[in-house]
């Protein structure tokens, strides 16, 4: 199979709006703040459109993959990505195509999630508690001291340049639950929020959705959907995000990979 890097951002996005939502991320991604940490990789028709695509993101510490397509000829297609994806990697593959992804990369365990989203016209914005605040580069110490609880999160000092983290602090003056973004594009007027963490000790005192209100009160100022990942398992964050108006799009699984694991078990 003949597989080609694409650069034009326009062919792009007309592959990538056919299903926003599925493809948050990726849309987003579009946005030159994110694009230069991107690589794209993907398969065509015979008729010269997008059939299959691959994001390779290394604007994390550990490189993300997206996979977005019909489905048609996938294990192809992902065979021949293989010599383009990094050596390890988090990845993030539609429902409909884990079987396929695991197939070709011999993944270990990964995580059902489902893929929410929230367009403007369905939010309606609360009374704004005063703990919240903007957070910047000056808290970035504690952020991280909050984040190692959680080693699992997708944080990068540079995503505070966003001004979209929130926080709210305890009596001693320590950030205990944080709402932020993991990419925000007016140009494509799509965002996806994400490393919405409270410490354990602070669960169940409205913290997190206090912190989101207010996240998704400015959001909603700059793009007109909002989208995020949620664990299937995870029904108090569901009910949250419900709560506000969000509504489930898609399944989804994410996990990790890397070349040495799988040559380790071959």
């Amino acid at each position: 199979m003949a597989v080609e890097e694409l650069t034009e951002r326009e062919e792009l996005r007309e592959f990538l709006v056919q299903d926003r939502l599925a493809n948050a991320y990726l849309l987003g991604n579009l946005d030159p703040s994110y694009f230069q940490f991107c690589r794209w990789y993907g398969s065509r028709d015979e008729q010269g459109k997008i059939a299959n695509l691959m994001l390779v993101y290394r604007g994390l510490s550990l490189p993300v993959v997206f996979t977005s397509g019909r489905g048609e000829d996938l294990p192809d297609f992902l065979q021949a990505c293989y010599e383009v994806v990094p050596e390890r990697f988090h990845f993030h593959v539609l429902e409909t195509q884990m079987a396929d992804l695991t197939s070709t990369f011999e993944v270990g365990q990964a995580e059902a999630m489902i893929r929410m989203g929230l367009e403007r016209e369905h939010f309606e914005p609360g009374v704004r508690d005063e703990r919240v605040e903007r957070l910047g580069h000056r808290d970035t110490a504690q952020i991280m001291a909050l984040y190692e609880h959680y080693p699992d999160n997708f944080f990068e000092p540079y995503q505070l340049e966003t001004g979209l983290y929130f926080g709210i602090r305890d009596e001693e003056g320590d950030l205990v639950s944080i709402a932020g973004v993991h990419v925000v594009s007016e140009t494509h007027d799509i965002a996806v929020i994400g490393n919405l963490v409270t410490h354990s000790e602070r669960r169940g005192q409205g913290l997190a959705t206090a912190c989101t209100a207010r996240l998704l009160e400015e959001l909603f100022e700059r793009v007109s959907l909002v989208a995020l990942n949620v664990q299937v398992e995870n029904a108090p964050a569901i009910r949250m995000y419900e709560n506000f108006g969000f509504r489930a799009n898609n399944r989804f699984y994410e996990g990790r990979w890397s070349k040495a694991a799988e040559r380790a078990r071959a």
